[in-house]
């Protein structure tokens, strides 16, 4: 909440505005530098800013003690201090930070604030824009500082990304995957996929590693219906134009919640719907039910536990064929 919704003696955080190709003299000054030096004579000094800054204490310290209780504090977060405003947290969540943030300024834990505790705080912030230590705040000195800090928040932003995209597969990585997968059957190197060369996608007829497979004439029926899909043009072999235009498509079908990115549920759910191909196709070719079969039990049974999907071609383009089990 910007350290208590910009409260005036706490640290100034500024704007969040890209910081682009942004020198430090086209940096943003913060509204309370033009307030403070009404005259325009281009700095403010450390007492102009005690007082500026100090003046919110005043206004919460209703007994005029020089101290501010946890209750007058909390105040801050409440009208006339903070106006309530849409894009505000309710009132009672402002206050709890409130009082977190009471707890952080009262140094000497006495259970209040008093000016002395505020007026270093101040004192704090005034020397993180005054660079060359003369008690002065030049506008340059703190455009620099504005200009840093976005920085840094831009920084921040691009790491918060980068972490929030671990695990997650963008489009143009998705096609350098199919591409590549696709190109290890391209076995004569001329930059095309012909029938019998994706063909290999079936798997073997036999042996150790087709034990756990879907049967041989399953895997080419889906082998045959992928190129198909796959040859835009229907003249029999498949190009890197073909192969990229329906990594696209597929990238798009499978970005479930279209934040342009595939997480790993989305690739779960993508092998599941290729899983269910296979069934189908399975069901498909099994010979009809005798009607001693189709004739119902006397007594209904409890359904069988749900088996364990099997595998099929992987969504797309070539990547091989998960496993069945048994």
């Amino acid at each position: 909440m910007k350290r208590l919704l910009a409260l005036p003696f706490c640290t100034v955080l500024f704007a969040t505005t890209p910081v682009g190709a942004q020198t430090p003299l086209s940096a943003p000054l913060p509204a309370w530098f033009t307030e403070i030096d009404a005259t325009k004579t281009g700095a403010v000094t450390r007492a102009d800013f005690l007082k500026f800054r100090m003046k919110i204490f005043e206004q919460l310290d209703t007994n005029k003690d020089n101290k501010l209780t946890v209750e007058e504090f909390i105040k801050v977060v409440e009208p006339p201090f903070t106006p309530d405003a849409p894009n505000l947290p309710p009132v009672e969540e402002r206050r709890q930070r409130a009082r977190q943030e009471f707890g952080y300024r009262d140094t000497n834990r006495d259970s209040v604030v008093d000016r002395a505790e505020t007026e270093a705080l101040v004192h704090a912030e005034f020397n993180q824009y005054d660079a060359d230590r003369d008690n002065r705040i030049t506008e340059a000195e703190l455009r620099q500082y504005v200009q840093r800090s976005l920085a840094r928040q831009s920084a921040e932003r691009q790491q918060q990304e980068a972490s929030r995209r671990q695990g997650l597969m963008t489009v143009g990585e998705f096609i350098d995957m199919q591409l590549k997968a696709a190109d290890q059957l391209d076995k004569n190197r001329d930059g095309k996929i012909s029938k019998d060369e994706y063909a290999a996608l079936a798997g073997p007829a036999n042996g150790a590693q087709a034990q756990n497979l879907p049967p041989l004439d399953v895997r080419r029926q889906l082998a045959q219906r992928k190129f198909a899909e796959i040859d835009a043009n229907k003249d029999g072999v498949l190009t890197r134009v073909e192969l990229t235009a329906y990594a696209v498509s597929l990238f798009r079908r499978l970005d479930l919640n279209k934040d342009r990115f595939l997480d790993e549920e989305e690739f779960r759910k993508s092998q599941e719907a290729e899983a269910q191909k296979v069934r189908d196709l399975i069901r498909s070719q099994q010979p009809p039910a005798s009607p001693q079969q189709q004739r119902p039990p006397v007594q209904p049974s409890p359904a069988p536990p749900p088996q364990q999907q099997p595998g099929g071609l992987a969504p797309g383009l070539p990547q091989g064929l998960p496993q069945q089990t048994r």
